[in-house]
């Protein structure tokens, strides 16, 4: 008798290994299923062959709507034009020369156009002139000049308003004015502005030349050099940097949809046709279930970003050259071919990364439908690290190898362009980051298949009226992660919108006071604060303000210390790759200067204590207490450092502070409660405005410890490798000390019911009979 489902599925976690032939029957049976679906074939086949020709024979089309269309300009106060036009001033206007073969009727008034030393094209502009006196008695000559702009009666409208310098004669000294009217909203009215500011500068330079020419200067005293532009560049590498930053955007996007589509049909399908189960039952792990379907959604999410690049890349090579679109205006030609094969190269690891982010989220919705939206929420969260890339002046450095999807963009685009040396320097850099990132979200995926709550919670129906009694009426002990995630999302959007508020930074102490305790008392305490009291029924619990064991405070003490000048260090070593602007330098240079001078005690008070204890009792207290619940360690700790890191304003102080952040978190999970977190962040801050002052008491000891450097005060060093090895040794400790309490029970504060022995239930989410499902 062959072995049952159940025991083959022991024996696999056994070995604890997937198996790969079991992974590629998986694979091979999804896509068999993928390719059987009309809608898959179309996204994946026909809609990159068909799109982009389409696309191609509109653009043609429409590319003949964007030559130069003719603009009408009307000139008012010809009279200020024509008494200016004398002696050594050249002409403005011209009468237009009447061909005499022609037999159209002559006018009685003579047509002008703009003079040739004054315009290159003097094609596709209708001028119609007025004298002042024609046009005086109607009305104002300005609000003449805006009516006919307005109703689009002119593009563009010249007004003489006073005689021009030179041209009057009773004041011949006296400056002239020239109006001219446009309308900003209308994109023909700021062509013929444009224009029209070119033709009246033109003209005010020959006009000037000519006075100067005609007092016995020598004009080359104007122009005393020429520059020549000389762009020494090969035409091949032209065409590579151009192509080098369009194609990896279009794959990075085409992987990203080609990636979620698939996954939403191989999970939130599955579901709605009720083949999941079958193959949940079966006698495979769920690490090769989401390996299987992982190889299936990497490879769509390939081949439509390959199928839609190829077809985009035939198709504006041929298009874009008739409509002269490239480099600097020029042919852009074909993409070299040999560096193009990094692009495919990177591909395989972002699309692996896309199709494990895709199917995470897939495995979270109920229906096809419901997956369909979570597509924007994915896609909103990617394209920023796409788009970075994309910026003027981005390059690939040190900080910018760091960001995930960015940093792969950028090594790409280096290599197409040629800089192999630069290039090669980043790849390590750059395979770590995204093989790390490429981890976690497999390790997700696979956390999502392993939870039934996921997979198999299409039978809870949620009310959100019910859901607003249960949170007033079973209150527990501590925050749900609901909540946990509700008073976290408040607390970063208040932030958000303070700092928008703030429109400059005050120059004086009391100023700098309320910027500081505005956002900490009533942005992130007192939304904490209110949520506890209203959604718990213990501050205490729902805070973390419990003691913990009295042998971790000496350890605690002796990190308070040591760890600034490692937070030091990191800061220095994250100026470093991401530097700080100079325009950000300056708006900082009042609140700096005003920490230095003002009293000690106030700024430790301000600066250190204030913000210890509301950011502590918000992100390690309520929010850590919610999130932890569920034996879910890993997310608390992540979730709270990020948005602690959020919480700070500039770059910088994000990224340190978001590190900081996962210590303070560790620290709070082994030790069950917030109070060594508003230690050590109490401590820190602290150090960190003290050590100017510390430096100028000029003391031998503290000499040996602090340097002077040219960016202000740093520690020494060795004393920096001293204080790493003894933070080390405390967090050891810390760990011994509390590894006889089970950290994750220990903080998993249970509900009410719970601890009285009932089960509480969320009577938002409604059980679905079979009939109703």
């Amino acid at each position: 008798m062959s072995e049952s489902s159940k025991q083959k599925r022991e024996r696999a976690a056994r070995v604890n290994r997937p198996r790969l032939e079991t992974i590629g029957l998986i694979y091979a049976r999804e896509m068999r299923d993928q390719l059987r679906d009309r809608r898959t074939l179309f996204t994946i086949i026909v809609l990159p062959i068909l799109l982009y020709p389409i696309v191609g024979m509109l653009l043609l089309q429409i590319a003949q709507f964007t030559q130069q269309h003719p603009i009408s300009v009307c000139v008012i106060g010809m009279e200020h034009v024509q008494s200016a036009a004398t002696g050594d001033i050249p002409p403005l206007l011209v009468e237009k020369e009447i061909e005499e073969e022609s037999d159209a009727p002559k006018k009685a008034l003579p047509e002008y156009r703009f003079a040739d030393a004054v315009s290159e094209d003097v094609r596709n502009v209708n001028v119609t002139t007025y004298r002042t006196s024609e046009l005086e008695r109607t009305g104002d000559l300005s609000q003449r000049s805006e009516t006919w702009v307005r109703d689009g009666i002119y593009d563009c409208v010249i007004c003489f308003e006073t005689p021009l310098s030179g041209a009057n004669p009773m004041h011949p000294n006296e400056q002239g004015t020239i109006g001219l009217f446009y309308n900003v909203a209308s994109d023909q009215s700021l062509v013929a502005r444009e224009r029209m500011a070119s033709i009246l500068n033109r003209w005010r330079g020959t006009w000037v030349r000519n006075r100067l020419s005609s007092a016995g200067m020598e004009l080359s005293v104007l122009d005393p050099f020429q520059v020549r532009d000389v762009d020494i560049a090969p035409e091949r590498t032209r065409e590579a940097a151009f192509w080098s930053k369009l194609l990896p955007f279009i794959m990075l996007i085409w992987a990203m949809t080609g990636a979620f589509y698939p996954a939403i049909d191989l999970v939130a399908g599955e579901k709605e046709r009720g083949t999941l189960e079958t193959l949940l039952c079966s006698p495979t792990l769920r690490s090769e279930i989401v390996w299987g379907k992982l190889g299936a959604v990497m490879s769509f999410s390939m081949m439509t970003a390959i199928l839609n690049a190829c077809s985009m890349l035939v198709t504006s090579t041929f298009v874009f050259n008739q409509i002269a679109i490239g480099p600097a205006g020029g042919s852009m030609g074909t993409p070299p071919l040999i560096p193009m094969l990094w692009l495919f190269v990177a591909l395989i690891p972002l699309s692996a990364l896309f199709s494990a982010l895709a199917l995470a989220v897939a495995a979270m919705a109920r229906s096809s439908k419901e997956g369909q939206y979570y597509l924007m929420p994915l896609m909103m969260l990617t394209l920023p690290l796409v788009l970075l890339p994309m910026l003027p002046g981005t390059t690939l450095s040190l900080g910018t190898s760091l960001i995930p999807v960015t940093g792969m963009f950028l090594l790409v685009r280096t290599l197409v362009e040629g800089h192999m040396f630069e290039a090669l320097t980043y790849v390590p850099t750059v395979a770590l980051v995204t093989g790390i990132c490429l981890w976690m979200a497999v390790q997700w995926a696979r956390r999502q298949f392993e939870s039934e709550s996921v997979l198999f919670g299409d039978g809870d129906q949620w009310e959100l009226g019910a859901w607003f009694r249960h949170l007033w009426r079973d209150r527990q002990l501590a925050a749900t992660p609901t909540v946990a995630f509700g008073c976290g999302a408040v607390v970063l959007v208040g932030l958000f919108f303070g700092k928008l508020a703030v429109t400059e930074m005050p120059t004086t102490f009391a100023g700098i006071a309320t910027l500081v305790l505005i956002p900490q008392l009533g942005l992130i305490l007192a939304p904490t604060l209110l949520m506890s009291i209203m959604l718990t029924t213990s501050l205490r619990t729902s805070l973390r303000l419990s003691l913990p064991s009295w042998r971790t405070w000496p350890v605690i003490g002796v990190l308070c210390v040591m760890l600034h000048p490692l937070y030091i260090q990191l800061a220095g070593w994250i100026s470093t790759m991401y530097p700080l602007s100079d325009q950000a330098a300056e708006a900082m240079l009042p609140f700096t200067q005003q920490i230095a001078s003002a009293p000690w005690t106030s700024v430790i008070l301000l600066m250190a204590f204030v913000p210890a204890i509301c950011e502590e009792i918000t992100f390690r207290g309520f929010i850590f207490g919610g999130l932890v619940r569920g034996g879910h360690p890993l997310r608390a700790v992540l979730v709270t450092a990020i948005m602690f890191g959020i919480s700070h304003g500039v770059l910088q102080q994000s990224i340190s502070a978001t590190f900081m952040g996962l210590l303070l978190g560790w620290i709070a999970l082994r030790t069950g409660s917030v109070l060594p977190g508003i230690a050590i962040h109490f401590s820190n801050n602290a150090l960190s405005v003290s050590l100017q002052r510390v430096a100028e008491l000029d003391l031998p000891v503290l000499n040996e410890l602090i340097l002077n450097t040219a960016n202000g005060p740093a520690y020494h060093p060795y004393w920096t490798a001293c204080c790493f090895i003894v933070s080390a040794a405390c967090l050891g400790g810390i760990y011994r000390i509390t590894q006889d309490v089970d950290s994750i029970n220990s903080n998993d504060a249970l509900a009410d019911r719970v601890i009285l022995g009932g089960n509480a239930t969320d009577p938002s989410l409604k059980r679905l009979t079979p009939a109703t499902q």
